[in-house]
């Protein structure tokens, strides 16, 4: 029971400013209490030394990409679709491309839908699927618009995602 007596009162110990000498007799019911006189470079009128401030500062992480459900076959309408060269301004936003195909290339199982020749600007990527003779044909695809090195492009997980133009 002594124990507890000293437990309970061990938070107002801690609250005060001034140290603190516990005296517990063996046999006393009560712990007696001392306060320690001031030290002699203390004074009452010395404010408290600062805190010091701690900055956390977070670096941005990616967000993790989410797993997506393959995207329902489209009926896209020429209307409803974006010409290619204006991708990049709809950047994460799920659309429809509309473009010539100025060529195609697989590299490995990646298949690469090319608009232009330079290699900056938006393009299709399968890596489930390949399209034979698509250059020149005029295409459209339908998908989110993300980018990949700073260049726009539609991840095309089904075949439904691309269509001839109407």
């Amino acid at each position: 029971m002594k124990h507890v007596s000293v437990l309970a009162l061990l938070p107002f110990l801690l609250a005060a400013c001034a140290p603190v000498t516990i005296n517990i007799t063996i046999g006393q019911s009560t712990p007696t209490f001392t306060p320690m006189p001031p030290t002699p470079t203390s004074s009452p009128n010395v404010a408290a030394p600062p805190v010091p401030t701690v900055v956390v500062s977070a670096r941005p992480t990616p967000a993790p990409t989410p797993t997506r459900a393959p995207l329902p076959p489209t009926s896209s309408s020429s209307a409803s679709c974006i010409a290619w060269p204006d991708a990049a301004a709809h950047m994460n936003e799920t659309t429809c491309v509309r473009g010539t195909v100025y060529g195609t290339n697989k590299s490995g199982s990646t298949f690469f839908i090319d608009f232009d020749n330079t290699r900056t600007s938006f393009y299709g990527v399968s890596f489930r699927h390949t399209w034979d003779n698509l250059k020149g044909q005029c295409v459209e695809i339908s998908g989110r618009i993300t980018p990949y090195n700073g260049r726009p492009q539609i991840v095309i997980e089904n075949k439904e995602q691309l269509t001839m133009c109407k």
